[in-house]
């Protein structure tokens, strides 16, 4: 048999995202995430590694939708670029994941591509990733009951991770599409009672954690109420993501810490939108780095604004790349131009 081509940039599609899962299995992978976020907020050092605010366009034609770009950098050793569509009006319009995304990896010593990786499960994945990690430092240890507030694809990976450092005994769910929740259970990865409610209020009610993540339109937030929660809830609010849409009542988060995962970002389009730099807590690095001091915090009311650190994707598309050359799961292929003499563009074409 040829032994299989490893030179050239290496290509993920989805097939081959799918296929790495299956053969490490999805605790295992989602373990691996959880592991490699913790390693990075511990290790973190800025001036080695720069993480920029997303950008991109947003807009509302032909409906509501975005496309960003989220890059971070380790120096002198790679550049990570994900592509990130967010439409919230695909699953019932168009029957396609709400997120899609992909992520392009560069060698900084001669700017070429390396890596092209598939990231729409990557992305939902690390996004629970990073509740979790955030949820082992702030949620008590005992922490049983998860309210669910927006039943969708996020739920599910944030259930999942949650269940990977916290024994969950039961889940309590809310979707203003009533279908949505009542599958929600049929969608996990993990047998926990589900408990569909009819209201957000009933769903944080007995909750230990809370994780929002909804696609409530711009100005129609919150989502949450403002009172009716246990007094040591961790609520992960991952649905905000646009400036002027917000999930979490600006009281509540006065009332609680709140951990932004990238600030400057979290400040523009996420639920810290609604404060003042004065008024949060630390960023998800200093959290992880400063974890003991923070679980003091278990007694009160915290919030992690999760806007998606762009450090996560790089994280997240590495642990794939790993396990797929490993497994020998991808294609690589050279996609750019590459002649033999570098002063010659036209070498290739006119050959």
């Amino acid at each position: 048999m040829a032994k299989k081509r490893m030179t050239g940039a290496a290509v993920l599609t989805f097939e081959h995202i799918s296929a790495v899962v299956r053969a490490v299995g999805l605790d295992g992978f989602m373990d691996d995430i959880i592991s490699g976020l913790r390693c990075a907020g511990t290790n973190l050092d800025t001036q080695a590694t720069v993480v920029l605010e997303r950008s991109g366009f947003q807009y509302s034609k032909p409906d509501v939708g975005l496309i960003e770009w989220m890059p971070s950098m380790e120096l002198g050793r790679a550049v990570g670029i994900k592509t990130v569509g967010y439409h919230p009006s695909n699953p019932t319009q168009r029957r396609l994941p709400s997120v899609l995304s992909t992520t392009s990896i560069h060698d900084t010593a001669t700017g070429q591509l390396t890596a092209l990786v598939d990231s729409t499960l990557l992305t939902a994945l690390r996004t629970g990733a990073a509740s979790a990690v955030v949820t082992h430092i702030l949620a008590l240890p005992t922490a049983a009951v998860v309210g669910i507030v927006g039943a969708g694809a996020q739920a599910v990976t944030q259930i999942h991770a949650i269940s990977r450092v916290r024994q969950i005994k039961r889940i309590i769910a809310f979707d203003t599409d009533p279908a949505v929740s009542a599958t929600l259970a049929a969608r996990l990865p993990l047998a926990v009672p589900v408990t569909v409610v009819e209201t957000a209020a009933e769903a944080i009610a007995q909750a230990d954690i809370v994780c929002s993540a909804t696609t409530v339109d711009i100005g129609a937030g919150p989502v949450l109420p403002d009172h009716g929660y246990l007094p040591h809830v961790h609520i992960n609010a991952v649905g905000s993501d646009f400036p002027g849409k917000m999930e979490v009542p600006v009281a509540l988060l006065r009332a609680a810490l709140v951990v932004p995962d990238d600030p400057p970002q979290c400040l523009r389009e996420g639920e810290s939108q609604q404060l003042e730099l004065s008024e949060l807590g630390p960023s998800l690095p200093d959290l992880i780095s400063n974890a003991a001091q923070y679980e003091r915090y278990q007694q009160e009311i915290t919030v992690f604004d999760s806007t998606g650190w762009s450090l996560e994707d790089l994280i997240v598309a590495e642990i794939a790349l790993d396990h797929a050359r490993r497994l020998g799961i991808g294609m690589y292929t050279d996609l750019q131009s590459t002649p033999a003499d570098p002063y010659s563009p036209y070498e290739d074409v006119l050959r």
